[in-house]
């Protein structure tokens, strides 16, 4: 099951990012976006020994140097000790996040706001109204300039017709106050970049979304629909109660290079 997720994670950076492969990593590049975190990252595809480790550490070190990058972000899904990342040559910030899953099943067992409407942005209209709630939902922690960047250019997948990646938009008497992106992947399904505005959290609206992204899983059968969580991401809770589950751990190392 975790691996499905972990598989289903790659296909959805490839939608943002070219790529470079080999048998120990995946590169992503966004030539578009380079200051994009998310689009911008190295995947180490299986644990690894800890001088393998350190010398793909190196090499990406290195490369992202020549390219004066401003950053370099790693990821990876299994287990290195801290003493061992605090020791490296540069030290990275160190973030780990949850892989939550659940059953599409236990959309019978919620209940949310009523009055919350969640649509598929199809139209332009529905898009627009996503896109301008997804900046108001980001421009504190990101600056409104390259929030609207980062919109804009996760919007060019959205408009593919082949995409089976949609952006949903969440509506609370005629104003747009949430969204996330919905991605179906065979059985799998993934939930990425959900927001409710702040003024309007708290009132049953993001367990709302939640019932409905279910509902649409389970007319689909799918099997598993899971998301990504970090500590500090203030839904983890609603999630918990919502019904899902922890089904494995990701790390993030992101080394400051300005």
């Amino acid at each position: 099951m975790f691996s499905k997720f972990s598989r289903t994670d790659i296909i959805y950076a490839k939608k943002f990012s070219e790529n470079y492969e080999n048998n120990e990593i995946i590169r992503f590049y966004d030539d578009n976006l380079k200051d994009m975190y998310m689009h911008n990252f190295t995947f180490i595809k299986k644990s690894v020994c800890k001088d393998n480790f350190r010398k793909i550490i190196f090499d990406e070190l290195e490369k992202r140097k020549v390219e004066n990058a401003k950053f370099l972000r790693i990821e990876f899904n299994f287990s290195i000790e801290d003493d061992f990342i605090n020791n490296l040559p540069v030290t990275p910030k160190v973030t780990k996040y949850d892989y939550m899953y659940i059953n599409p099943q236990m959309c019978d067992y919620l209940t949310g706001n009523e009055e919350c409407n969640l649509t598929k942005a199809l139209s332009e209209k529905v898009l627009n109204d996503g896109i301008e709630v997804d900046i108001l939902a980001n421009q504190l922690a990101m600056g409104s300039e390259f929030a609207r960047k980062r919109i804009y250019r996760k919007s060019e997948v959205y408009k593919q017709h082949n995409s089976n990646l949609d952006l949903y938009v969440c509506d609370y008497n005629g104003i747009s106050i949430g969204k996330c992106e919905f991605m179906l992947n065979n059985d799998i399904a993934k939930i990425e970049d959900f927001d409710i505005i702040k003024n309007y959290q708290r009132k049953g609206f993001g367990t709302s979304v939640i019932k409905h992204l279910l509902e649409e899983a389970k007319n689909q059968c799918i099997e598993f629909v899971y998301l990504i969580t970090d500590s500090g991401d203030s839904a983890k809770e609603m999630y918990k109660k919502c019904g899902f589950k922890k089904a494995g751990e990701k790390t993030e190392l992101f080394f400051d290079l300005s």
